[in-house]
């Protein structure tokens, strides 16, 4: 009986059909390996981090996936390349790469990744027109891959994987590659929402303690760069026809090629959304070969719906995530409370700088025996005005109340606290003058009438110029200084015991008295002269002001004043508001 060989296949047909079933469990087995390793790449990934910390977790597990020698990931900002981790490098090897990508060039290799938006692999890096010999060699890189990293057409960076040898790349390679990138990717937007976050709670909390309205503006502007990683950033305010906005400041840096408008007109598009409050992405504004976008967000008001806004500018063309947009929309947010207090602060500096010159406006005597000088310096840098005061006024009698003191805080509180207690010592010196009961009176009546922590310090003399007689009272001010013209030398008073005023009642206060002759000087200062500090952290101290009052005492004392707060501005940083007020006997001027 014959056989019927179509039923059964011949022994090449089951070789290509046993060969074909190979195929497919080695493919299966790859895409299970891959979808392993992504899996695990995945966990890792799932915990949000900030932008450091996911990369420099990724380096390792990528190193780990390729079986390859080393890793590193670059982020782009600002159109530049930053190499933020590596594992597998030297520190010599790191520093080298570093260098090559901060270059005009960047990473090639990466660069070629991101323009197709594909991985890149390069198999063998000595035999590739992708990169030269010679820096192949001196990377020791046999094999490359590049990995995009790309977020809604944005290029956030990239990872190298380099090979001591060279390798020939398989499927499984590709579909690895191609899987990492995409999980970094979303990752690495994460991790760049979690940065942002960190970013705006710092900026919140930064220019929630400005106080002037160029401080806030610096801040902000700095705070838009850092936020959306842009090239500079401007604020603008309102103008009074609630048409435009006019550009108030910002940052810029140098190599920004573009200009910024100096007046934007709200009546053209894009920019009439930000009348409504809306923020406004424009990404035409340069030219195909010289790109520029913006990304605007309106500054609101208390009162007005908008104070003005704030322009992160790009020197490149935007693909911005919804995220961004919202952060400077927070960023702006926070802008405009700053804007608001540090005008209220402006408001309430000039009421304070005006009662502060009133209560400095004394006129200084002309006396037949002594000169007077005084000299008023608010701090350095931009601080608040403190509660320092000088004063001299007739009394009974032909004798006169001098005075030099210090109220604690800043501020219009402190200048209104400064008023009551110059007039309270006017009001008991009318009184009786003596200086001991002068300082205890208006000590008890502070005590009574200043808050807990709230202080004064104060010296008050009462001067016969007749006699050229001082009897003088110290309450926790600095101590006066004597120059004695005869001997050049100078004399620290302070054996004077006296508490500050404010703070216990029924304190004493104990009075010492001595005669002027021609050509001494007695001289009276606040805190602010001592406590000039220089660079290394010294302060000014007494013992200089005593060295500089020998070298300038024969000068008259209008300029001996202005010489001795200039020699302590000289040495360092003079924190603190300050006086210095000089009275020089006549004879040997």
């Amino acid at each position: 009986m014959a056989t019927d060989m179509t039923d059964h296949p011949d022994e090449a047909e089951l070789k290509d059909r046993l060969a074909e079933i190979e195929r497919t469990l080695d493919s299966l087995r790859q895409d299970s390996e891959v979808a392993h390793v992504l899996l695990g790449l995945s966990g890792v990934l799932a915990e949000i981090r900030s932008v450091e910390e996911t990369l420099e977790l990724a380096v390792g597990t990528v190193v780990s996936a390729f079986s390859a020698d080393r890793c590193f990931a670059v982020t782009i900002e600002r159109g530049e390349m930053r190499v933020l981790a590596h594992a597998g490098y030297d520190e010599g090897s790191h520093a080298h790469l570093s260098h090559i990508a901060e270059s005009s060039e960047g990473l090639p290799l990466i660069g070629r990744a991101l323009s197709t938006d594909e991985p890149l692999f390069v198999p063998d890096a000595g035999d590739s027109d992708l990169i030269d010999s010679a820096g192949a060699e001196k990377r020791q890189m046999g094999a490359f891959i590049g990995l995009p990293l790309v977020r809604w057409g944005e290029n956030l960076g990239g990872l190298g994987v380099e090979f001591d040898r060279p390798r020939r790349f398989t499927a499984k390679d590709v579909a690895l590659a191609r899987g990492i990138a995409r999980l970094l990717g979303i990752a690495l937007v994460n991790a760049r929402r979690f940065n942002m976050l960190a970013s705006l709670r710092a900026f919140g909390l930064s220019v929630a303690r400005k106080l002037s309205l160029p401080a806030v503006i610096e801040d902000v502007a700095w705070g838009g760069v850092e936020l959306l990683s842009g090239d500079s950033a401007k604020v603008y305010f309102l103008d009074s026809t609630h048409s435009s906005l006019v550009e108030a400041g910002g940052y810029e840096d140098e190599r920004t090629p573009h200009q910024s408008p100096g007046r934007i007109d709200l009546h053209k598009e894009p920019w009439s959304d930000l009348l409504v409050g809306k923020a406004v992405v424009a990404t035409d504004l340069g030219t195909k070969e010289d790109p520029l976008s913006v990304v605007a967000a309106p500054i609101p008001g208390e009162q007005a719906a908008i104070l003005g806004a704030v322009l992160v500018f790009f020197q490149r063309e935007l693909a911005g995530a919804p995220e961004e947009l919202e952060a400077l929309n927070v960023l702006a947010g926070q802008a405009g409370m700053a804007v608001e207090n540090a005008n209220r602060f402006e408001r309430q500096r000039q009421v304070a700088r005006s009662l502060q010159e009133g209560l400095l406006s004394t006129e200084m005597p002309e006396l037949d025996s002594c000169t007077v000088a005084a000299v008023y310096e608010p701090a350095s840098g931009d601080k608040d005005i403190g509660g320092d005061f000088y004063d001299v006024f007739p009394l009974s009698d032909g004798l006169y109340g001098v005075a030099v003191g210090d109220v604690s805080g800043k501020g219009a509180e402190a200048a209104a606290r400064t008023a009551m207690v110059k007039y309270m010592m006017r009001a008991f010196a009318i009184s009786d003058p003596s200086p001991a009961t002068v300082m205890a009176n208006v000590n008890n009546a502070l005590t009574r009438d200043l808050e807990d922590e709230r202080f004064a310090t104060m010296v008050y003399g009462l001067l016969d110029p007749r006699a050229m007689k001082f009897i003088i009272a110290r309450g926790g001010h600095p101590p006066p200084l004597l120059y004695r013209h005869e001997t050049a030398t100078v004399e620290a008073l302070e054996d004077l015991e006296g508490s500050i005023l404010g703070a216990f009642e029924d304190v004493d206060f104990v009075e010492a008295d001595f005669t002027l002759r021609p050509g001494d000087v007695f001289l009276l200062y606040t805190d602010g002269l001592i406590e000039a500090r220089s660079e290394s952290g010294l302060f000014y101290g007494r013992k200089r002001i005593e060295e500089a009052l020998k070298r300038h005492a024969d000068e008259p004392v209008e300029e001996l004043v202005r010489r001795l707060y200039r020699e302590a501005a000289d040495f360092g940083v003079v924190g603190d508001d300050t006086v210095v007020f000089a009275l020089r006997c006549r004879g040997e001027e």
